[in-house]
């Protein structure tokens, strides 16, 4: 027994207890011998840090509450979760509810409503490292209040779109590349992002195939990255309401900008096209030359489509930056050329003219 200055006695037992609490505490899960993600989560309650290892595909809808989580596998291929549930949203393969600091690491997460559904996360943020979110019958990831980190995964073959950024929600993306989700917002538009209700985008290194950005009184920060719409002419990106700025970023399909939007393309690239790009219900579009990120050239230019400008939008081509196709401004709209001969068609803005 230890005797305490004021003369009090505390049993050793429980200090032996208190010195077996742990600071870090790891539960290997074998999803083949029948043992549970959501067993594993409930052991060492006095952990301050849980690190479960998963082996195999675990098949359980998991929820985390807690924490500093880990949730570690070793091959996305061969690890991770199959929900067994997915009719409403809260049905995902992995729903981390009100939990911070945790991270999700070489997983396939598939099978359910969504395949991630971060809720009220952040300080700082739920990381996601070399993940596959694929094969969910909605979602590949819902992010709803919450700060979410990707590196290095895949998002591909879900059902409506590759990640829903909601609520004053931030996804920010590296490395990642997101390909064809099954719907989106509009009938002939398909969506790798939809982004809404004061959410922020931020996309570095990262591939979007047969699915573009759908964004809505948000913003949206492009770094280094390759956007094919839905077809050649189908959207790349769609915005409304939205503060955008995109650099260095190669795009297939239609640039559509509308609702006061607020948009900058620096060493943009674009395809060829049937469809210009437009600018609708007083949007704002800067198109200009982009520092390299590492080494190369001076400055590289924007090379765009041709636009269609209306209802009193603007437009300002600077530099040398390159339009391959015409200027059409009509309804108020207008748009300043610094030389008008880097537009290739016609233009009959009046801060531009070109016969």
């Amino acid at each position: 027994m230890l005797v305490l200055a004021a003369g009090l006695f505390v049993p050793s037992a429980l200090v032996e207890v208190s010195a077996r609490d742990e600071t870090v505490a790891t539960v290997k899960v074998n999803c083949a011998h029948g043992e549970s993600i959501n067993t594993a989560l409930k052991q060492h309650p006095n952990a301050q840090t849980l690190i479960i290892q998963i082996d195999g595909m675990c098949n359980e809808n998991v929820v985390v509450t807690r924490d500093r989580v880990t949730l570690r596998g070793t091959d996305p291929s061969t690890d991770g979760v199959q929900a067994v549930e997915n009719a409403t949203q809260i049905d995902a393969a992995v729903w981390v509810r009100g939990a911070h600091q945790g991270s999700i690491e070489n997983l396939r997460l598939t099978g359910g409503f969504d395949g991630l559904l971060a809720s009220e996360v952040s300080s700082p943020s739920l990381r996601v490292i070399n993940c596959r979110l694929e094969g969910n019958t909605n979602y590949g990831a819902v992010i709803e209040a919450s700060l979410l980190e990707v590196e290095d995964s895949a998002f591909s073959s879900n059902g409506f779109v590759s990640a829903g950024v909601f609520q004053a929600s931030r996804l920010q993306c590296t490395r990642c590349t997101m390909s064809d989700p099954g719907g989106g917002v509009g009938p002939a538009v398909r969506s790798n992002i939809i982004n809404f209700s004061a959410s922020s985008l931020l996309l570095s290194d990262t591939m979007l195939n047969n699915g573009g950005i759908n964004s809505f009184a948000s913003s949206v920060s492009i770094n280094d990255c390759t956007i094919n719409g839905f077809g050649s002419t189908g959207a790349s990106f769609v915005d409304g309401q939205s503060t955008v700025n995109l650099i260095r970023t190669q795009l297939a399909g239609q640039i559509n900008l509308n609702g006061a939007s607020n948009t900058v393309l620096l060493g943009v690239t674009q395809n060829p096209g049937t469809l210009p790009n437009l600018l609708d219900n007083a949007a704002f579009v800067r198109i200009g030359d982009a520092s390299p990120s590492t080494g190369g050239p001076p400055s590289i230019p924007s090379n765009l489509r041709g636009f269609t400008l209306r209802d009193f939008s603007t437009g300002s081509l600077l530099q040398s930056s390159h339009i391959s196709g015409s200027l059409n401004c009509n309804s108020g709209a207008n748009a300043f050329c610094a030389n008008p001969a880097n537009v290739s068609g016609t233009s009959n803005c009046a801060l531009c003219p070109k016969p």
